[in-house]
C-alpha cells in the first residue's frame, strides 16, 4: 500500500506514528475495544506551532489558537504550554480555555452572536478582547461595561467583501455572509465608542474571510483591507493597537505531502511581513485547523461488510455523528486500515450506523479487503471532528487520546 506520511505511517504492515522519537503502532496507543478513538499526536500540533511561529518571526505577533476547531483539554493545555493564547465564540470555549490554564488576558472572544449574559461573566473575567460583529454588538457590550463600571476593550471585525475558494459554508468575509461589520458602517463604529462615556476603547481591527483556504492570495489582500480601516480609524481618532487577521489556512486532504501544508504557512509570512513594516503593534492570528487537522485520526471498527447487488458497503462503528465534515461540506478524508493484509483491493462505501443516507464517511474508497473485526483509520481528522460531534441516535461519544 503506498503510503507514506511524518505523523502517521506504516511500518511492518501496521499504522504508527512517532512517540518521543519512538516509533509506536496506533493499535497499542489506543483501547481497541468497542468505541471508536480520536487519537491526537502533540508532536505533529508542535511542529505545526513552530512553523507559525517562524513565519510570523519578522514582525511583532501572538498565536491564538481556534478552540472551535479542537476543544480537548489536554489539546489546549500542550497549546498553552507552546506559549498560544486562545480564540473562542462561546463562553463554553472560555471556560474550556481557563480549565486548560489559559489566563483571561490572553484569550480573545469572536464570534457572531454573543449574549447578554456571556458578555458580562466574559467581562467579569477580564477577557484580553471582544471582537465585536454588528453595531448592534457593540451597543450591548457598552451597556454591559457601563453597568460593571468597566472599560471594555473592543475589536471590531470587518467584512472586507473577498471572496474565497473555499466551500460557502466556510466562506466568512463575503458580503452575503452574517459576518463582520460592512466598512461603510465605520464612521458609525466610531461614533458609538468616541460617545459611549468611557465605557468602549477600540484596540483592535479584526478579519476572518474564511477557512480552509489554500491559496494565500485572499488573506494578503484581507491584510490591505485591515490596514486603510486602521488609517481611517485613525483619521477618527483612534490608536489601533492590534491587527487581528483571524485564520483560514487549509490542509490538503487528498495529499499525504503534508509538507505542503508548511510551505503554505511559510509562504503567507514571507507575503504578509512587508506589508506590516510600518505598523507598529502586534499583529493577531488566530488559526486553527492548519496546526491540529494534521495532528488527528478517528480510529473505527468494521462491523459489517454488506453488499446489495449494487455496491459493496463497510459498515462501521463511527459516522456522521462524529465526524460531520463528509456529510455537511462533502469534505474529503483518506481512510486507511490499521493492520494490511495480503488481500485483494476492492472498492466500497464507508459508512456510519446513522439513520440517514448522508452518513458516509468516504465514497468509493480502494481497500485492503477488510473483515468484520478489523479497525480502520480515518486521517487528518484533528479538526472540526469531536468539535462538531452530536449525541444524534444517542450513540456513545468516542473516546480521545493525546499522545
Amino acid at each position: 500500500m503506498s503510503f507514506s506520511r511524518e505523523s502517521f505511517f506504516y511500518k511492518n504492515n501496521e499504522l504508527c506514528t512517532s512517540v518521543g522519537g519512538k516509533v509506536k503502532t496506533l493499535s497499542s496507543l489506543a483501547d481497541l475495544t468497542e468505541r471508536p478513538v480520536y487519537l491526537y499526536n502533540s508532536e505533529t500540533l508542535k511542529k505545526r506551532i513552530s512553523a507559525y511561529k517562524k513565519a510570523f518571526s519578522g514582525f511583532k505577533n501572538h498565536i491564538h489558537f481556534a478552540t472551535k476547531a479542537n476543544a480537548n483539554l489536554e489539546v489546549l493545555k500542550v497549546v498553552k504550554a507552546e506559549g498560544l493564547g486562545a480564540d473562542v465564540v462561546s463562553i463554553g470555549e472560555f471556560n474550556q480555555a481557563l480549565k486548560a490554564g489559559f489566563l483571561p488576558n490572553e484569550i480573545i472572544f469572536s464570534g457572531v452572536g454573543k449574549s447578554r449574559a456571556e458578555i458580562k461573566e466574559a467581562l467579569e473575567k477580564k477577557v484580553f478582547q471582544i471582537n465585536c460583529e454588528s453595531l448592534s454588538e457593540i451597543k450591548r457590550v457598552g451597556e454591559v461595561s457601563l453597568e460593571l463600571g468597566k472599560s471594555t476593550a473592543l475589536g471590531i471585525r470587518i467584512n472586507p467583501d473577498i471572496p474565497v475558494d473555499t466551500h460557502p459554508y466556510i466562506a466568512t468575509g463575503f458580503r452575503e455572509n452574517k459576518f463582520g461589520i460592512s466598512l461603510d458602517q465605520l464612521p458609525q463604529v466610531s461614533k458609538l465608542i468616541l460617545e459611549s462615556a468611557g465605557a468602549l476603547k477600540l484596540q483592535g481591527v479584526s478579519c476572518h474571510i474564511g477557512s480552509q483556504i489554500m491559496d494565500v492570495n485572499p488573506l494578503v489582500k484581507a491584510l490591505e483591507s485591515v490596514l486603510r480601516v486602521n488609517s481611517e480609524l485613525k483619521l477618527l481618532g483612534h490608536k489601533v493597537e492590534y491587527l487581528d487577521l483571524g485564520g483560514g489556512l487549509g490542509v490538503d486532504y487528498q495529499s499525504d505531502d503534508e509538507s505542503k501544508d508548511l510551505k503554505n504557512i511559510a509562504t503567507f509570512g514571507e507575503r504578509i511581513t512587508p506589508l506590516l513594516k510600518d505598523f507598529k503593534g502586534t499583529v493577531l492570528f488566530e488559526p486553527g485547523r492548519s496546526l491540529i487537522a494534521r495532528a488527528g485520526v478517528l480510529l473505527t471498527k468494521v462491523e459489517y461488510i454488506k453488499t446489495n447487488g449494487f455496491k459493496d458497503f463497510v459498515v462501521v462503528n463511527t459516522g456522521m455523528h462524529h465526524l460531520l465534515r463528509p456529510s455537511l461540506y462533502s469534505a474529503y478524508h483518506k481512510i486507511v486500515p490499521l493492520k494490511i493484509r495480503d488481500a485483494a483491493v476492492k472498492t466500497y462505501d464507508v459508512v456510519g450506523p446513522i439513520c440517514e443516507s448522508s452518513d458516509v464517511l468516504g465514497y468509493d474508497r480502494n481497500l485492503v479487503t477488510p473483515e468484520e473485526g478489523d479497525w480502520l483509520a480515518i486521517l487528518d481528522a484533528g479538526a472540526y471532528g469531536m468539535s462538531m460531534a452530536s449525541a444524534y441516535n444517542l450513540h456513545a461519544f468516542p473516546k480521545e487520546v493525546l499522545v
